[in-house]
């Protein structure tokens, strides 16, 4: 077997190995008791609302898809994309929906199994179970990234490069093709990420508001109508969008680094080699999550009747940093081996991509765990009520942007130095791209512990809804404790990854368009379309994120009205309450709210480069990229702050005190900074780099006839 078609075989043994153990993992939860017969009708119901809003969601998806695959004939037809491009937007939609459901199915047939095993077994048994479902949910997820990615790149080579008299054209068609498939794992990752953030933190906050600062009952009380709801949220906000959201973020990268290795390496002998690099490397991730998963599972397996809240958060901690050692291994072999020792530079760049992720999962987890300063301060002041605890969640947010920017910053340098930028900006960009690569390729292991969180939190709300003894609910709480912790982290490498993904993105659309960075810096002060683009840049995710928030606010205002009718008649005994009239209304909610900022993403891009050239796109790029970055790390810090600040008041016994009526209306407010703005920065800032790529010929033709440019 030769060599080169050794390394573009990898990727799909990797992802065969992950599919695999996906399957088994899950056939090891399903032989688990589901539990009572009340807990299984509980769990039902969750998984029947959750099918039910995805079918939905698809519907609208189905919309979309069909007015963007016309405009991208149109495109093809006037010879502005290629044909491949029209199903490749397909697949990379269809893949993310499809990860999006199973992930939703995992997740909701586990919750049960999960709160039996706490009632039945304790602590260790229940954390084993969630764990081992997250687990094949985040394997899923190593499956679909590198068989898409591999696939398409193996079909398109072997499509353009039949009798090809020029290897780079060819090679420049597969490279913008992949960019397309992007945009479909981006548009679907947008709906059911944004869509479910809307679903999720609106039921969330009426049925905080009204359970418990009003009526008093407790967390998902079984009185209280709207915790089906919530608990739906969790499963399509928390889990199916976020699987969506990690395939894109993971997806993008790995196309941005081939793009710019395209770019770095053309007319090399090494320019196959350096579009296989990025598959390889992301491989590897998964290889060293699945070790940091097989340890993590016999450490739990050894422990159960002694495990406790501290040892599962460190055994996690721990499984994180043996996935980060394992890939750094990995890379420095996978870069000799492919590119050749000369390159060794690259490795760096590398290194220091999964560095900065694990250093920004734990500024993330530094801000929003309440052992820390920030958490425990605003835990405290709901001493003196709510608009306390709001002003320091929302403070300790906007100081928590600081570290991780500079973070990204550093390695951003680092990679771009380290790899001969100076001397060779092409080759100084790869770096860049590589450096994301290697960041993102922990997502099966980062999936895995985000994941685990929903689930645990879903084993909470059927312990309580039926009427398990306190000791269950205790410990089901313990096992959330660790969620909280390990979806914090997750959180913070996909943010950090989204901005070196859409540096390297934007780099690619500034090669496309052949503008030099230099002039592009020189006209920042002499050309006012530049920095109209700037500003256009820079207020588009403060627009975003009003819509989104203003979505969530809106549907809450309907779920508070709807719970206090609903509570008041069970709570008289007139009525058992009807879950569905929640799901309803923030299935509906949800729909209208992503309608306006679906079109905004796409047209955007679109409009400013046809009335300010593609200096004003190169302009907006690094904009949404600067803005949505710094906003994203805001909001989803401060909202999780605010959220375990609340959840510290309750574990030391506080509920129903004056002070935790304080803490669950910060918890409010942060609910949809953290959970619906916060994540969709993420795929703003990419989305806006990848449609401007994929319209730039188009943009550059209009804006030249327009304007006799």
């Amino acid at each position: 077997m030769s060599k080169l078609l050794l390394i573009r075989i990898i990727p799909f043994i990797g992802s065969f190995i992950c599919l695999l153990l996906a399957i088994i993992f899950a056939s090891m939860v399903r032989k688990k008791s589901r539990g009572t017969p009340r807990m299984q009708e509980i769990s039902n119901a969750i998984f029947v609302g959750s099918r039910a809003y995805l079918n939905q969601q698809a519907k609208m998806m189905g919309i979309f898809f069909i007015v963007l695959e016309v405009l991208f004939g149109i495109m093809v037809y006037f010879g502005y994309l290629e044909w491949p491009s029209l199903p490749a937007f397909a697949t990379g939609m269809g893949f993310s929906l499809i990860i999006g459901y199973i992930g939703m199915w995992i997740s909701t047939t586990s919750n049960s199994r999960v709160t039996y095993a706490a009632k039945e077994k304790g602590l260790g048994e229940a954390m084993n179970i969630a764990f081992t479902a997250a687990s094949a949910a985040g394997l899923l997820l190593g499956t679909v990234a590198l068989f898409y990615t591999a696939f398409w790149f193996n079909i398109l080579y072997w499509y353009y490069g039949r009798g090809a008299t020029n290897p780079i054209d060819s090679m420049e068609s597969v490279v913008n093709i992949l960019i397309t498939f992007t945009i479909g794992a981006s548009f679907a990752a947008f709906f059911m990420r944004t869509g479910g953030g809307i679903f999720t933190k609106a039921a969330d906050m009426g049925a905080d508001y009204v359970g418990k600062v009003e009526s008093g009952l407790a967390e998902d009380d079984y009185r209280n109508p709207a915790t089906i709801a919530d608990n739906v949220g969790d499963n399509v906000g928390d889990v199916g969008g976020m699987k969506a959201d990690s395939l894109e973020s993971w997806v993008g990268a790995i196309v941005a680094a081939e793009f710019l290795g395209f770019l770095a390496f053309r007319g090399s002998q090494l320019m196959l080699n350096s579009l296989i690099l990025p598959m390889i490397i992301s491989t590897a991730g998964a290889i060293a999550s699945i070790l940091a998963i097989f340890i993590i599972k016999w450490v739990v397996g050894k422990c159960k009747e002694t495990a406790t809240v501290s040892m599962l958060t460190g055994t996690t901690l721990v499984g994180l940093f043996i996935t980060v050692a394992a890939i750094i291994i990995m890379s420095f072999f996978i870069v000799r081996y492919i590119l050749g020792p000369q390159y060794n530079f690259l490795f760096y760049a590398s290194l220091g991509g999964v560095l900065a992720g694990f250093l920004i999962g734990l500024f993330t987890l530094l801000y929003t765990d309440a052992r820390y300063r920030p958490t425990r301060n605003i835990s405290e002041s709901a001493k003196t009520g709510p608009a306390t605890v709001v002003v320091n969640g929302l403070a300790y947010g906007m100081e928590s942007s600081l570290l991780p920017a500079l973070t990204v910053i550093g390695v951003m340098l680092f990679s771009f130095y380290v790899s001969n930028g100076s001397t060779d900006y092409k080759m100084g960009l790869y770096g860049v791209s590589m450096a994301a690569v290697a960041m993102l390729a922990v997502t099966p292991f980062a999936i895995t512990i985000d994941v685990y969180g929903p689930i645990a939190d879903n084993s909470g709300g059927i312990a309580s809804m039926t009427e398990q003894p306190p000791e269950v609910r205790r410990t089901t709480d313990k096992l959330d404790a660790v969620g909280n912790t390990t979806a914090a982290i997750g959180k913070g490498l996909l943010i950090g990854s989204a901005a070196i993904t859409a540096l390297a993105l934007g780099q690619a659309y500034f090669s496309k368009i052949e503008l030099l960075y230099v002039k592009v810096v020189l006209d920042f002060m002499r050309d006012p379309k530049i920095l109209a683009g700037l500003f256009t840049g820079v207020m588009l995710p403060f627009l975003f994120a009003s819509l989104l928030i203003g979505a969530v606010g809106k549907a809450a205002n309907k779920v508070v009205v709807e719970a206090r009718k609903q509570i008041k008649d069970i709570l008289a005994g007139k009525s058992k309450g009807d879950p569905r009239a929640f799901i309803t209304i923030v299935t509906r909610a949800a729909q209208r709210g992503i309608i306006l900022p679906g079109i905004m993403i796409f047209a955007i891009p679109v409009i400013v480069g046809i009335l300010l050239g593609p200096g004003g796109v190169v302009a907006l790029i690094i904009g949404t990229l600067l803005s949505g970055f710094a906003q994203a790390i805001f909001m989803a810090n401060a909202g999780g702050a605010l959220d375990n600040a609340k959840k510290k008041i309750e574990e030391e016994g506080r509920s129903g005190t004056a002070e935790h009526a304080a803490s669950v209306v910060g918890d409010t407010v942060g609910d949809p900074l953290k959970d619906t703005a916060g994540p969709s920065m993420n795929i703003l800032i990419k989305l806006i780099s990848v449609v401007s790529i994929q319209t730039a010929v188009l943009v550059a033709d209009l804006y030249g006839k327009l304007f006799h440019f």
